[in-house]
């Protein structure tokens, strides 16, 4: 943990001064205190707001049978109306959407031509029913039962994120010294640049690769630089909500001094996920050796929720389940439990040996 902290600081020092200037440019970007939440890090913390935010929860049990076992790394990648997508480190597993049943299974690993060893990010992509898997050296496209479409070198773009109208791209400092991040269309045309620098200008900085930690959600697209969550408007990414840390504050001040970053560092903000779905803030951080789920206002700069176990989300009439939200699509928020997680509920049992069970709320705002 100690190193990646490192590392995100050094990028979050490196944006900041490549973004100084940006905030003023821009409509008034909303503020919120994490300083006035932290009297309720102790504990969970529920606001009235927040009991009435996740409604109308539904299950779908992922059909289990020797063809998708999935693994305890199975995460969520995409729910569409037609498919739940289910990855893990090597496959894609597709769903039936409304039953859960299974459909097919992309699994190409391996050195051949149309195969990958690595996957560095990936993708599907709804419309064109695509997976886009990224290799270290090119970007591989499937069908979902695994057939091979196309591929492109991958260049300089080391990562992407897929949204309605393009992709975003990450460059390599040694491919393009002017930018940082810029935006395509879906025949990788470039729309727009962000973030011009000057790599040898900025103190602290040693080289390597440069990898922005974007999240998505609700078709939007968020990254956290400094105190600043900046959000896709428009095919623009501007500066939307300030995180005034305060005390508990991104230590940027201990970059490039590792004694006091390995003996301080653990009492400040490491930013780990950030999403801004229309006035919500959901904020995710480590802080004291601890990893903190939050939950804020932006027009009020209140925080609705605290909890190290996750959001608090209703299973159904009776029951509520303590996760992660690992997607936010269409105003839903969907998270899979696991079968370990539902027996910690008492809504499964010890000796169930199924897959994962999708829980989808509505999210009200």
């Amino acid at each position: 943990m100690r190193h990646s902290c490192i590392s995100f600081l050094s990028i979050s020092l490196f944006l900041l001064t490549a973004c100084s200037g940006e905030k003023g440019s821009h409509e008034q970007v909303s503020t919120v205190s994490i300083d006035k939440g932290v009297e309720h890090f102790d504990a969970d913390y529920t606001s009235a707001q927040y009991q009435s935010l996740f409604k109308n929860p539904k299950t779908i049990r992922l059909e289990t049978n020797d063809k998708c076992l999935l693994s305890a790394n199975a995460y969520l990648l995409n729910v569409t109306p037609k498919y739940i997508v289910i990855g893990d480190k090597t496959s894609f597993y597709f769903f039936n959407a409304e039953n859960g049943s299974f459909l097919s299974v992309m699994d190409r690993k391996g050195n051949g031509p149309e195969e990958y060893a690595d996957i560095f990010s990936r993708f599907f992509d709804e419309e064109k029913e695509l997976i886009y898997v990224a290799t270290p050296n090119k970007t591989k496209l499937y069908k979902p039962d695994g057939t091979f479409v196309s591929e492109y070198p991958k260049d300089s773009i080391s990562n992407f994120i897929g949204v309605s109208n393009g992709y975003w791209g990450t460059y390599k400092r040694e491919y393009q010294k002017s930018h940082l991040v810029a935006f395509f269309d879906k025949d990788w045309n470039m729309k727009q640049s962000f973030f011009p620098f000057d790599a040898e200008s900025v103190t602290g900085f040693s080289g390597g690769y440069i990898v922005p930690r974007f999240r998505d959600g609700n078709d939007q697209v968020c990254i956290v630089i400094n105190d600043t969550l900046y959000a896709s408007r428009k095919e623009k990414l501007i500066p939307a909500v300030a995180i005034n840390q305060g005390k508990l504050k991104m230590p940027t001040d201990l970059n490039g001094d590792l004694e006091r970053m390995l003996t301080e560092g653990k009492y400040c903000i490491k930013a780990e996920n950030a999403l801004l779905v229309n006035d919500l803030l959901f904020y995710d951080f480590f802080w004291n050796e601890s990893r903190h789920y939050t939950l804020w206002d932006t027009n009020s700069g209140e925080l609705l929720t605290h909890s190290e176990k996750g959001y608090a989300m209703p299973y159904n009439e009776k029951a509520i389940v303590n996760t992660p939200v690992s997607l936010i699509r269409n105003n839903k928020a969907y998270t899979l439990l696991s079968i370990d997680k539902l027996v910690q509920y008492g809504l499964a049992s010890e000796e169930d040996d199924s897959n994962p069970t999708l829980l989808c709320v509505d999210l009200g705002n």
